[in-house]
C-alpha cells in the first residue's frame, strides 16, 4: 500500500501542469456526472493467518457524484480541472462467513496526468472516507477475523484511472485500486484489510458550465512558513479488549513552496505512547521514569493543497526509542489531511503507520508562527 501511495505521489507531483495558467475559455463543457463502478480483485494478506480469509474474490459496486473544476479556483486550473465528487460503494470482502460486507462513503479526487488525446485521459484517484463492516472480531463468535474488530473503520482508496469519452455525455471508466480499512489501532485486533482491485464502469453528464481562470486562491502565503502541530489520540496494544493507552505529540515543521501548490520540508516530532510501558515491561527492558517512554524522530514532508484542504505526507525515522523490541523498526510515516480554518490554523487529521502497520490515528491542530 505504501509503496503504490509513493508511487502516485510521485506521478502526481512530476505531471506536467503547464497549461494550469490559461486564459479564460469561451465554451462550455460536462462538469456534473453520475457515475457507476464495478470492482473485482484479490485481499492481500500481510499476516500468516489472515490468509483463510482469501475465500473468495472480492467485488464491489460503486455510485458516485462527480464535479468538474470550472476553472474558478487555482487549484482547479493548476491541476488542469481534476474530478471531484462523493462516492458510495458497498462491497463484498471475500469471506462473508469472517468479514461479511462493507459500506463505504467517501469523497474522492482524481487529478488528469496526462491525455495522449481529447478523448483519452489518464488520472492519479485519491479517496478517503469512512466505512462501516458488518462482521468483526469477536472472541467466541468470530475470533478468525484478526483484521477488523471495529464496525467504523477509515477507508482508503488509491488508484491510477484511464477514461474514454465515446459522446458527448458518456465516459467509460477503469482502473486499478489499492484499498485499505483500518481502525488505527483504536481497538484490537486491527491487521487491516488491503486489497487490489480493478474498475470497469460508466459516467454520464448531467451539466455544463463554462470554463474559467484559476486566479482566485483563499490565502497569500510566504514562499517559507514554520507550524507547530499537536495531535492527540487512543490505541491498544494488548490485543482484544485490552486497555487504551493515549497518545500525543508535538511537531516543529518547517516548509517551502516549491511550486504555487506543493509544498516541502522537514519536521522534529517528539512523541508520548502510553503504550511503550506495557511494551517494556512485556519485552523485559529496564525502564526507570516516564521521561523513558517518549520518542522522538525527524520526518521529510510534502504537502499538495487544494485551496483550504491540503494533504500530507511524511517519511521519517526515530532518532530516539526505547521500545526497539517492539519490532515496528526505525521508519514511520504520516499520512493525512489539515483543512486551513483560519490565515494560521489548520485541523490536523492522519494516520501515523510503520509501513503496512497502523500505529493511531493522530488528531489536533497545527498552527503557523512563522
Amino acid at each position: 500500500m505504501h509503496k503504490f501511495c509513493f508511487i502516485l505521489l510521485v506521478l502526481l507531483l512530476t505531471g506536467n501542469y503547464a497549461k494550469a495558467n490559461r486564459s479564460i475559455v469561451d465554451s462550455t463543457y460536462n462538469n456534473r456526472f453520475i457515475g457507476v463502478n464495478y470492482y473485482s480483485g484479490i485481499l492481500k494478506f500481510h499476516h500468516k493467518e489472515m490468509e483463510i480469509m482469501q475465500e473468495n474474490r472480492a467485488s464491489a459496486f460503486e455510485l458516485s457524484y462527480v464535479f468538474v473544476g470550472n476553472g474558478n479556483k487555482l487549484w482547479h486550473t493548476y491541476y488542469k480541472q481534476p474530478k471531484f465528487g462523493l462516492v458510495y460503494k458497498f462491497m463484498d470482502l471475500g469471506s462473508y462467513r469472517i468479514l461479511g460486507y462493507s459500506h463505504s462513503i467517501y469523497p474522492f479526487i482524481n487529478f488528469p496526468i496526462y491525455s495522449p488525446s481529447k478523448n483519452i485521459q489518464f488520472g492519479l484517484f485519491v479517496g478517503p472516507g469512512l466505512s462501516y463492516v458488518t462482521k468483526i472480531y469477536h472472541r467466541t463468535e468470530n475470533f478468525k477475523n484478526s483484521a477488523i474488530s471495529s464496525h467504523l473503520n477509515a477507508y482508503i482508496n488509491l488508484g491510477a484511472t484511464i477514461s474514454y469519452k465515446i459522446s458527448n455525455s458518456i465516459e467509460i471508466d477503469g482502473g486499478f485500486h489499492m484499498v485499505h480499512f483500518s481502525n488505527g489501532t483504536f481497538k484490537k485486533p486491527n491487521s487491516g484489510l488491503n486489497y487490489s482491485l480493478l474498475s470497469v464502469g460508466l459516467s454520464y453528464a448531467t451539466g455544463n458550465a463554462k470554463l474559467e481562470n484559476g486566479s482566485n486562491y483563499s490565502f497569500l502565503d510566504k514562499n517559507s512558513r514554520l507550524l507547530l502541530v499537536g495531535v492527540g489520540s487512543y490505541k491498544e496494544v494488548k490485543g482484544a479488549g485490552g486497555p487504551k493507552y493515549g497518545v500525543g505529540s508535538f511537531s516543529v515543521e518547517y516548509s517551502r513552496k516549491i511550486k504555487p501548490l506543493w509544498w516541502y520540508g522537514f519536521s522534529w516530532d517528539l512523541m508520548y505512547d502510553g503504550s511503550n510501558g506495557f511494551i517494556l515491561e512485556r519485552e523485559r527492558v529496564p525502564w526507570d521514569n516516564n521521561w523513558q517512554l517518549l520518542k522522538s524522530g525527524f520526518t521529510l514532508n510534502t504537502e499538495i493543497i487544494l485551496d483550504r484542504l491540503s494533504a500530507v505526507f511524511h517519511f521519517g525515522g526515530y532518532i530516539y526509542n526505547k521500545n526497539e523490541p517492539d519490532n515496528n523498526g526505525v521508519v514511520y510515516q504520516r499520512i493525512g489531511l489539515r483543512y486551513r480554518t483560519l490565515d494560521k490554523m489548520w485541523l490536523h487529521l492522519a494516520l501515523k503507520t510503520h509501513w503496512g502497520s497502523a500505529d493511531y490515528v493522530e488528531l489536533g491542530i497545527a498552527y503557523k508562527i512563522l
